[in-house]
C-alpha cells in the first residue's frame, strides 16, 4: 500500500486555509447561528425606530402567533432526518421502532424516493394545518386590538402576508432537513444562510423605506421561497441518480413515522410550554424588570448552547448511517471528538459570559442586566447538564426509540411545580426558576440517560468519556 504524506495545513497557506474554512460545515453553521443573532440585534433598533408604539405591540402579537408554527411540526423533522440517514446507510426498510440491518452496497435510493414523496406530502398537510389554525386563532387575536393601530387595513394586509409567509416557511423547511439526512449538511446550511441573508436585507430595506409592519413578513416570504426552490431542486438532483418508483405508499410510511414522531413532538411541546409558563409566572409574580433579567440570561445561554451544539449537530446523519449498519465502533469514533469539542466550546463561551457579560451590558446594553452572578453560574451549569443529556438523548433516538419521553415529561412537570412552590414559599426570587429545573432533572434524567445511551453503543459512560476510541486498524 502506498501512503501519500500530506504536510499539515499551516497559516503560511492562506488560500488552502480559506478554502478549508469555506468547506467546513461547522463554520457555516456558526455563520448561520451568528447571523441569526446579529439579525435580531440589527433589526430590533430599526423596528423600535420605525414602528409606532401600537404597531410595535401588534408586531409582538404577530410574533407570538408565528411561534406556534414550529410546534405543529410535532417531531417529524428529526424522524425524517433519521430515516433518511438510515436509507443512506443502506437500510432496506424502515420500522416504527428499532433499526433494520443496513447493507454495505451504498444508499437505498428506492427507500429514499419513498421518503421523499412521503415528506413532501406530509409538509403540505402540516402547512395546511398551520394555515387553518393561524388563519382562525391568529386572525382573532389580531382583530382584538387592530383598531388601536394607525391603519387597521394596513395591519390586516401585514397579517395576511405574515400568515402566508409562515405557511410557506413551514412547507419550505422539509427540503433542507432531507438534505441533512442525505449527509449534504454543507449545502443545506448554505441554502439556509442564503435565505436568512435575503430575509434580513429585504426586511431592513423595507423598514428604512417606510413599509412598517409589512417589512419583516415580506422578507420572510421571499426568503422562504428561495429556500424551498433551491433546496428542492438540490434534493431531486441527488435522487435522480436512480429513477423514481412508479408509486409510493405514503400512508404506510407515515404510520411507521408516527410512533416516535408524536413522542418527540410531545417533548418539544412540553419544552415550549415550560419556558412560556416560567416566563408567565415570572411576569405575574416579579414584574417586567425581573422578567427581562431572566429572559436575557436564558436567551444568551441559549445562543451559547446553539453555537456549541454545531459540533455534534453536523454529524448525526453520519451516526444514523453507522447505526443502520450496527457499526458501534464507528459511532464511538465519530461522536467522541465532537462531544468533547461541544463541551469545551460551551464551557469557554459560558465562562466568557460569566466574566464579561455584565460589564459589556453596562457599556453597550443601555443599563440592561442579567441574573446575579451566582444564579447565572448555576443557570449555566444547568444548561451544561441539559447540553450533555441532549447529546445522549439524541444518540438514543438514533436507535429509533424514545424511552426517555415520560421521564422527561415528569421532570418538566416537577420543575414547573417546584418553581411555583419556591416562588410562593421562599425569598429566592428569580433563583427559583434556576434551582427548580436543576433539582427536578438531577433526580433521574441528568445521570441515567448518559449511562443508558453508552450501553447502547456497547461501552460504558466512563470508558467512552475518558478513553479515546481506537481508530480502525490499518490494513496489512
Amino acid at each position: 500500500m502506498i501512503v501519500h504524506w500530506r504536510p499539515p495545513l499551516s497559516l503560511s497557506q492562506p488560500a488552502a486555509l480559506l478554502n478549508r474554512l469555506r468547506s467546513s460545515t461547522v463554520v457555516w453553521s456558526w455563520v448561520f447561528n451568528g447571523f441569526r443573532t446579529a439579525t435580531g440585534l440589527i433589526l430590533l433598533p430599526l423596528v423600535l425606530r420605525k414602528l409606532s408604539t401600537p404597531e410595535l405591540g401588534m408586531y409582538y402579537v404577530f410574533l407570538s402567533q408565528v411561534a406556534l408554527a414550529p410546534v405543529i411540526d410535532f417531531g417529524f423533522s428529526p424522524t425524517i432526518l433519521r430515516f433518511v440517514s438510515y436509507a443512506m446507510g443502506g437500510a432496506q426498510t424502515i420500522q416504527a421502532h428499532g433499526v433494520s440491518k443496513g447493507a454495505d452496497s451504498g444508499p437505498n435510493f428506492g427507500l429514499l424516493w419513498q421518503l421523499f414523496y412521503t415528506t413532501r406530502a406530509l409538509y403540505r398537510v402540516l402547512a395546511l394545518i398551520v394555515f387553518v389554525i393561524l388563519g382562525v386563532w391568529g386572525t382573532y387575536m389580531v382583530e382584538l386590538r387592530i383598531h388601536e393601530t394607525p391603519s387597521p387595513n394596513v395591519t390586516r394586509v401585514a397579517w395576511l402576508i405574515t400568515l402566508i409567509a409562515t405557511v410557506l416557511n413551514v412547507y419550505s423547511s422539509w427540503a433542507p432537513v432531507f438534505l441533512r439526512g442525505m449527509d449534504d449538511v454543507l449545502t443545506s446550511v448554505r441554502i439556509t444562510v442564503l435565505a436568512s441573508v435575503v430575509r434580513f436585507v429585504l426586511a431592513a430595506g423595507l423598514l428604512l423605506a417606510g413599509a412598517g409592519l409589512m417589512s419583516l413578513p415580506l422578507g420572510d416570504l421571499i426568503g422562504s421561497l428561495i429556500q424551498q426552490v433551491i433546496a428542492r431542486r438540490t434534493c431531486l438532483r441527488r435522487l435522480h441518480r436512480q429513477s423514481p418508483p412508479a408509486k409510493a405508499d405514503i400512508w404506510q410510511s407515515l404510520r411507521i413515522m408516527w410512533p416516535n414522531s408524536w413522542r418527540l413532538g410531545l417533548l418539544s411541546l412540553g419544552g415550549y410550554l415550560t419556558v412560556n409558563a416560567n416566563l408567565s409566572i415570572c411576569l405575574s409574580m416579579l414584574g417586567l424588570a425581573a422578567t427581562a433579567r431572566y429572559g436575557l440570561s436564558t436567551q444568551l445561554l441559549g445562543v451559547i448552547t446553539g453555537m456549541a451544539g454545531v459540533w455534534t449537530q453536523v454529524k448525526w446523519q453520519v451516526i444514523g448511517q453507522q447505526r443502520a449498519r450496527h457499526d458501534y465502533a464507528a459511532i464511538q469514533r465519530t461522536l467522541w471528538p465532537r462531544m468533547w469539542l461541544q463541551y469545551l466550546t460551551f464551557l469557554a463561551m459560558a465562562g466568557g459570559l460569566l466574566l464579561c457579560g455584565q460589564p459589556l451590558l453596562h457599556l453597550f446594553g443601555g443599563g440592561k442586566q442579567m441574573l446575579p452572578l451566582p444564579w447565572l453560574a448555576l443557570l449555566a451549569f444547568n444548561s451544561f447538564l441539559e447540553t450533555q443529556v441532549g447529546i445522549w438523548g439524541t444518540l438514543i433516538s438514533t436507535e429509533n426509540r424514545i424511552p426517555f419521553l415520560w421521564p422527561s415529561v415528569a421532570g418538566s412537570l416537577l420543575s414547573f411545580t417546584l418553581s411555583l412552590t419556591l416562588i410562593h414559599t421562599t425569598s429566592l426570587g428569580l433563583g427559583a426558576f434556576v434551582l427548580a429545573p436543576l433539582l427536578a432533572h438531577s433526580l433521574f434524567n441528568y445521570w441515567y440517560w448518559p449511562l443508558y445511551a453508552a450501553r447502547g453503543i456497547q461501552t460504558s459512560w466512563a470508558r467512552f468519556m475518558f478513553s479515546r476510541p481506537k481508530a480502525n486498524p490499518s490494513p496489512l
